[in-house]
């Protein structure tokens, strides 16, 4: 056992960094059996149960032959003298070793290929003080295989990018020899270091990058239809995985492969024997080396899978690429079924009345279709489970529970394939809690309530959508975090307790440098420029290093005069120190969820800031919302920005205080330059379709043709070609057509007036048209001309909230999106109104006018007949808020009560969201109210009265205003499908305004009983009138029974009292109406035997005195 510490100087004495263990083999390179294969392996050494580093070595024990006392090694080790041509003092600072340092036998290096590392200098951001000292002149050294550049700022404060000059440009390349095994490949480390006066340097900051695969250049290959299919999907679900979606991208593809594989046993087997060898694999190699990311190619797994599955495959992508497609361009109800003449009609006159808040709750409207249809993403996942779970042969007979524990044996293989898999863990998890939710029983009012929910949102899709994103735009797979152009590396300082190439303590980031790398592997033609074997033999290790950093050999890889640059490079042909780009910024914040309160009553009384860097631009005290964790702000903000002095937008949420200081709750970060600088484009989304009026009015201030038209120019091809009618565009080999439902919409319309709300009156239809077909081609970029390049699309962008004083907590969500443009070309039209809508003030009047067939409860325990006290309640907003009851109708004999009593319910109401607004407390330490939404249902109960217990629930009745079903026109008629059946006709009581008739109450299930769930618990006939506040105030009508317009008395059976206050009705009605034969005979009875007993009483005194009378008389 060889234990190994690693050490460095330090100005007290050597400092520890970490140590590991390993095991040292005896005779490991046999010269007799010596294979090329690398003896090397990354060791991880810790500083106690932390992550220090990793050290790539081998470890050999040699036999000393005990007559010469040397060791007789399989190789000759040559001692390396320490010199300065070995080791220049300007890179190295060398002390007296005790032991010698020997080269490593050539023969042990692992095979490599010359590769030429070009970087990109392009300045600092986010410089922190240190020592109370600003930054002013800085130095980025970055270093890579012993090969370094070094660039100065000269003044970080006043000009945070590196100065570009053409005579620099072979400064920014270096060639290194890599492995041609990856695991191998070196580290590259970024270092900054601050110039102070007197010549003092000083470490700001430094970044040990370890994976560089992911900046290895790679051809871009089209995508098969499969593979736009499996792409699609990847995308789509990255928009709704808050994570860091690239950690778990090798994990979801794998899984839609899975779901290929499911028809396929071979191909199967296959899929499954890759991630059962992924999940053994050493822990260490796969943290630290294999690079998720680039290991996998979805051409290429997909050229694997149609050679094992052969024409199967075909057929399987083929059936999967329909299934892939997440909305039709005409944005219907069914997917991809045309829309019906009724729905659209219905969908123009939705047009013609809605604004931006209608789309915005249509979009929400078809993320949740999204996530409860089954076909859906959801279903995506779980087939791949099931794809991979058949393999396990589980005989379980009950289908629910079958697949809950295939889940569970399916899930275990995810869990050991590496860290990534952690969030696809978390991610299985979520999907099968929402498996097992669904599969327990609803009631049948609940699924009757669903079905009717899901009709309305279907309804609110015929509007036009943008995409609600459940992450950071950033997370998006296409949009590849917006650092296609510039990558942003923290510099951290001081000791971390984490790998430095990950997230780490953001109280260690000082600085952050932007640049790109881009790593490039040398055509074969070029190696001899190189190292070969043959000369390796001869050279010292040293040499080579010192060879592949001469820059002599750097200028002859250098790109050719009149070769087309790279993207970055033309970036550094303008000043942008001394020519800032100045921004116009748009801004628009729609709501927040806080996850936690801030204030003794557990809310909060949120407020925004909107800082640059660490300038407060705006502190809009006076928008705070109070009492609320869900708050709807609703808010635009226009403000300028220049880069690159202004790079940074940080969003803030703050907590006002009344007797104390503001709490800053959390904040999220923007990098306005990444975005501005992204090919993606995400400085104004593409909406779905191109209006220029209406509630979908074009935002940019370029067309959709002019963009189309740069962006061929951009990457070098002809411009498009658009056909005679517009309805048609060439573009190269690909051809893009206009979404057919324009063009019906032009084609159709029947003057220009039926227009006007989605085309300006002075643009033509062809010009409608042809904006329209070149908005296809931008929506068909990414997957068509420019894999690399998939243009950003109209979103809401749910960003994670964070405390700087509890980095890895998450606070809440911000739903927000960010627009803006050059000055050179600032926007004309105003800012989007995205102020919340204000609901109105309604008064519904529910008159009760007679119950039947409700149950009999209650059972006199003198007759034995069945009764029931009966009254009806009904509520709003809820049974302790504003619920109002009837009087009682004592003693219904048969189910049927009389009351015409009068509710009367004030409440306001949101129209655009169908939701009720009221304002409540939720503990008495909270100062003010909080203000709440519930769905529009009008809650009908009907109770029997009980005096000494409490009133039994005998049926309900829970009616949607903005549904209400037909009730029927006799009692008889009425049924419980009326309630239960959602396909049931009913009205929108905000728009009919009055409707009557009978409806069915439901009785509760009783524990223990067996019955038929649609039980009636009775029947009420009602009428519904609902009327706004002015039309209340001009026709008041009284509660109950009372003026204004009273109503009758019911005309109730004498029968209907109360027993404890009527005790004669109680003699009359109860006990005479039931037993009179009995209490007749009993009253004839006893006269008989009062008669009866008086006569055995007087009969011995009359004979006796018969007797006497007789004896005397006598």
């Amino acid at each position: 056992m060889t234990r190994t510490s690693i050490s460095i100087p330090g100005d007290d004495g050597p400092d520890l960094i970490g140590r590991f263990c390993t095991t040292a083999k005896l005779d490991l390179c046999d010269p007799n059996n010596f294979t090329r294969q690398s003896l090397f392996k990354w060791y991880e050494f810790k500083f106690g149960e932390k992550q220090a580093g990793e050290l790539l070595a081998v470890f050999e024990l040699v036999e000393v032959n005990p007559e010469t006392r040397e060791a007789e090694a399989a190789f000759g080790l040559q001692e390396i003298p320490i010199t300065p041509d070995n080791y220049p003092p300007i890179s190295y600072v060398t002390k007296t070793m005790k032991n010698k340092i020997y080269q490593i036998p050539l023969l042990l290096i692992p095979d490599y290929k010359t590769y030429q590392i070009e970087i990109m200098f392009w300045g600092l951001r986010e410089c922190r003080a240190i020592n109370l000292q600003s930054i002013q002149e800085a130095e980025v050294t970055i270093e890579c295989s012993g090969a370094r550049i070094t660039r100065q700022i000269k003044n970080v404060q006043k000009y945070p990018n590196f100065e570009s000059s053409s005579s620099e440009s072979d400064k920014y390349t270096l060639l290194v020899n890599l492995p041609n095994d990856n695991n191998f490949w070196p580290h590259l480390s970024i270092l900054c270091v601050q110039h102070r006066l007197f010549g003092m340097k000083e470490v700001v900051g430094n970044l040990v990058v370890t994976n560089l695969q992911k900046y290895l250049e790679k051809p871009i290959e089209p995508l098969s239809s499969g593979g736009q299919a499996v792409a699609d999907a990847v995308n789509e679900l990255s928009k709704r995985i808050p994570y860091n979606f690239n950690r778990v991208r090798r994990s979801v593809i794998d899984a839609y492969e899975a779901t290929l594989a499911a028809q396929d046993e071979s191909l199967g087997r296959k899929k499954l024997d890759e991630f059962e060898s992924s999940a053994g694999r050493d822990r260490a190699c796969t943290d630290s080396q294999v690079a998720i990311i680039n290991d996998d190619s979805l051409d290429r797994k997909k050229r694997e899978g149609n050679e094992s599955g052969g024409k199967s495959d075909k057929e399987k992508d083929g059936s999967r690429e329909p299934n892939s497609t997440t909305e039709s361009p005409s944005n219907g109800i069914n997917g991809d079924e045309p829309l019906t003449t009724l729905e659209k009609v219905k969908r123009n006159d939705m047009e013609k009345a809605a604004g931006w808040w209608h789309k915005y709750y249509a979009s929400k409207a078809r993320l949740k279709l999204m996530q409860q249809s089954a076909p859906d993403m959801d279903e995506g996942l779980i087939d791949s489970y099931d794809a991979y779970a058949d393999f396990f042969k589980d005989e379980s007979l009950l289908v629910a529970k079958k697949r809950f524990n295939l889940w569970n044996r399916a899930k275990k293989i995810f869990l050991h394939v590496g860290k990534a898999h952690k969030t696809l863990r978390n991610f299985a998890t979520e999907q099968m809690e929402q498996l097992g939710d669904s599969e327990k029983s609803k009631s049948a009012v609940d699924e009757s309530l669903d079905l009717i929910e899901i009709d309305r949102l279907k309804e609110l899709t015929l509007l036009q959508t943008f995409d609600i994103i459940e992450t950071e735009l950033e997370n998006v797979h296409d949009y590849e975090g917006f650092n296609d152009c510039l990558d942003s590396f923290p510099l951290y300082k001081g000791k971390g307790s984490s790998r430095s190439d990950e997230i780490g303590d953001e109280k260690r980031v000082h600085t952050k440098f932007k640049g790109k790398f881009r790593i490039k592997e040398l055509p074969t033609k070029s190696s001899s420029l190189g190292i070969s074997m043959d000369r390796a033999n001869r050279m010292s290790l040293a040499a080579i290093n010192r060879d592949l950093s001469n820059a002599g050999i750097k200028t002859l890889f250098q790109p050719t005069i009149g070769a087309p640059l790279p993207t970055n490079q033309l970036m550094l042909r303008f000043d942008f120190n001394k020519n800032p780009i100045t921004l116009k910024c748009r801004l628009y914040i729609i709501k927040a969820l806080l996850y936690r309160g801030w204030d003794q009553s557990g809310k909060a009384d949120p407020f925004i800031k909107i800082v640059l860097n660490n300038d407060t631009i705006i502190d809009d005290v006076e928008g705070k919302l109070q009492n609320t964790l869900e708050p709807v702000f609703g808010k635009s903000y226009e403000f300028e920005a220049q880069l690159p002095l202004q790079s940074l937008l940080r969003i803030q949420l703050w907590d006002w205080d009344m007797a104390s200081s503001n709490d800053m709750i959390a904040e999220t970060k923007i990098d306005i330059e990444n975005r501005w600088f992204s090919c993606h484009r995400p400085t104004c989304a593409l909406p779905k379709r191109y209006d220029s009026a209406g509630y979908n009015t074009w935002r940019d201030t370029k067309k959709p043709t002019i963009i189309l038209t740069e962006l061929c120019r951009t990457i070098n091809i002809n411009a498009p070609v658009y056909a005679a009618n517009l309805r048609s565009v060439a573009i190269g080999d690909e051809s893009f057509e206009c979404d057919p439902a324009c063009v019906e919409f032009i084609r159709y319309a029947k003057s220009s007036v039926d227009t006007l709300h989605r085309k300006a009156h002075h643009e033509s239809p062809e010009e409608y048209i042809r904006q329209n077909t070149a908005l296809a081609a931008l929506h068909g970029w990414g997957r068509k001309i420019n894999p690399q390049g998939a243009l950003v699309t109209e979103h809401i962008e749910c960003r994670s909230l964070f405390n700087p004083e509890f980095p890895e907590t998450e606070q809440g969500k911000l739903e927000m999106w960010l627009d803006f443009f050059p000055m050179s070309r600032p926007p004309s039209s105003a800012m989007i109104d995205i102020t919340p809508p204000k609901p109105t003030a309604y008064q519904l009047r529910l008159t009760i006018w007679n119950t039947s067939d409700v149950e009999l409860n209650d059972e006199n325990f003198l007759t034995g007949e069945k009764t029931s006290d009966i009254y009806v309640k009904a509520w709003i907003i809820g049974e302790t808020v504003d619920a109002q009851q009837t009087d009682i109708h004592y003693r219904s004999l048969t189910g049927e009560g009389n009351f015409n009593w009068r509710f009367v319910f004030d409440f306001d109401y949101l129209d655009i969201e169908e939701k009720v607004i009221f304002e409540a407390k939720d503990s008495v330490f909270q100062v003010g109210n909080t203000k709440k939404k519930i769905p529009p249902r009008l809650i009908v109960r009907v109770y029997d009265a009980d005096f000494f217990s409490a009133d039994d629930f005998l049926g309900e009745s829970i009616i949607t205003l903005t549904h209400v079903p037909l009730g029927g026109k006799l009692s008889k008629k009425c049924k419980a499908d009326i309630l239960l059946n959602p396909k049931h006709k009913g009205i929108n009581l905000f728009v009919h305004k009055r409707i009557a008739g009978w409806w069915p109450m439901i009785a509760p299930l009783k524990a223990g009983e067996i019955r038929d769930k649609a039980l009636l618990g009775g029947k009420f006939e009602a009428e519904l009138s609902l009327v706004t506040a002015e039309e209340a105030e001009k026709n008041p009508v009284g509660k109950a029974r009372e003026a204004p317009q009273p109503l009758e008395e019911p005309n109730r059976p004498k029968t209907s009292f109360l027993w404890f206050t009527s005790p004669w009705k109680t003699l009359r009605f109860v006990i005479w109406r039931n037993f009179k034969w009995a209490i007749i005979l009993g009253i004839v009875i006893f006269i008989l035997v009062i008669f009866l007993l008086l006569a055995i009483w007087s009969l011995p005194g009359e004979i006796v005195n018969q007797v006497a009378t007789k004896i005397f008389k006598n």
